[in-house]
């Protein structure tokens, strides 16, 4: 199985994860960096304030108030389309089959609307040659539509993109007459921030990108162990089994030919047919068994192995007691059930097993963060779960409990057996 890099989107291509309720560390990852990207958007209008400081040093005549008003309008449907584009793009590709995202189609007609009237309405560039508001409010509304488009776009894509901000500056410029090496200057700056603006959203997105692969591989890992061991109990039943089931249809094929012969001879062949039949039964019970009976200290190294298969944490904390062989085989259960259910129905990153002795009990913990908001009681995870409710029973046997609940993203299950019940070192 060859590894493959975290992709990112071109245009004409997609390939985001719907974004999911990730475990532990990989969680706060998405939920941080979501907020952090939602807040980028206002952002957009702390910098018109720029805008608006240049517009009142300015000595030329000051728009009219219905042309500032349209122009206000539209960079406030701006921001919300820019942070519209954030939501959308966080969860869904921005491009599919070569066709945009309605909210990126406007976003791109609302930034267009945006540069035209801040070109036409705003005055021009001032004799100081100091900052105009135009080049401003084009600066700022390309900084903040390249950036929304970062999270779903690759960075090359937005760098070429991002040449329309130093571009439209210039011919500003140049069509105010004031063309200079302050204007190549001021576009440059410009431009080197969009990029900031736009190189900042998408490395953060590409960070969420990979920790969704990094989840995505520990769910597949955990896969691959429940099948393999699906696949070691087949090759164990038919080891056993297959030999003896040939036999037994090479035999009752030779039993049935002879009784239509009248050969006395089936009726011993239909001897050796039920002979096999019995020893295969016995073969079959034994290797059940073999999986049924358990070991403290071989579940526990199992467990080990099978949840840093699946990608998740694990620490074994004390030592196996010495205690009855049915004790053990009821610890041992709790640890093969509690395991499963980690590995099969929550979103752990990490799990913890600890055996201590209280002095009157044998005390085992399994302890996972993995908890999965609105799972109901009957879930095999939950308290009230099936697989649980067994587990009472067979600790119930020998005299233990069991108790299981949840805290907040943490579930805890406690096993207790006696230590004085027969205990064998």
């Amino acid at each position: 199985m060859t590894s493959r890099r975290p992709t990112t989107p071109t245009l004409g291509t997609a390939s985001h994860r719907p974004a999911a309720s990730l475990a532990g560390g990989a969680r706060g990852v998405e939920v941080y960096t979501r907020v952090s990207l939602y807040l980028f958007a206002p952002m957009e209008g702390f910098f018109y304030l720029y805008v608006a400081g240049a517009l009142a040093q300015s000595r030329d005549p000051l728009p009219s108030a219905i042309a500032l008003g349209v122009l206000v309008v539209a960079g406030l449907v701006h921001i919300g389309l820019a942070f519209a584009t954030v939501h959308v793009g966080f969860d869904r590709p921005l491009m599919m089959r070569s066709r945009l995202h309605p909210v990126v189609i406007a976003l791109l007609v609302v930034t267009a609307v945006v540069v035209v009237l801040a070109v036409v309405v705003l005055p021009g560039v001032p004799d100081d040659g100091g900052w105009d508001a135009r080049s401003l409010m084009v600066g700022v509304c390309g900084a903040a539509t390249c950036g929304a488009l970062a999270i779903g776009f690759p960075f090359r894509r937005l760098a070429t993109v991002g040449l329309a901000v130093p571009a439209i500056v210039l011919v500003v410029w140049i069509l105010d007459g004031a063309f200079s090496g302050g204007a190549v200057a001021a576009a440059a700056f410009l431009y080197l921030a969009t990029m900031f603006w736009a190189g900042t959203v998408r490395i953060s997105m590409w960070i969420v990108e990979v920790v969704r692969e990094l989840e995505a591989a520990r769910e597949v890992a955990g896969r691959l162990a429940v099948a393999e061991e699906r696949l070691r109990i087949s090759r164990d039943l038919h080891d056993v089994v297959g030999r003896a089931l040939s036999a037994v249809a090479v035999k009752s094929d030779l039993s049935a030919a002879l009784a239509r012969r009248g050969d006395p001879r089936a009726a011993d062949e239909m001897d050796d047919v039920r002979t096999l039949a019995q020893e295969s039964l016995r073969e079959v019970r034994g290797v059940v068994a073999g999986y049924r009976s358990t070991d403290l200290a071989t579940e526990l190294a199992g467990a080990r192995s099978v949840l840093r298969a699946a990608g998740i944490a694990v620490r074994v904390v004390g030592e196996v007691p010495p205690l009855a062989t049915s004790q053990q085989e009821a610890l041992a259960w709790v640890v093969r059930e509690a395991v499963t259910n980690v590995v099969r129905h929550s979103r752990a990153a990490e799990c913890r097993l600890d055996l201590d002795d209280d002095g009157t009990a044998t005390v085992l913990r399994i302890t996972n963060d993995g908890v999965v908001a609105g799972r109901d009681e009957g879930d095999p995870g939950g308290p009230g779960g099936t697989g649980l409710a067994g587990l009472r029973e067979r600790l119930v046997a020998v005299g233990g409990t069991l108790d299981a609940a949840a805290d907040g993203d943490r579930f805890t299950v406690v096993a207790r057996v006696p230590t004085s019940s027969g205990a064998t070192t």
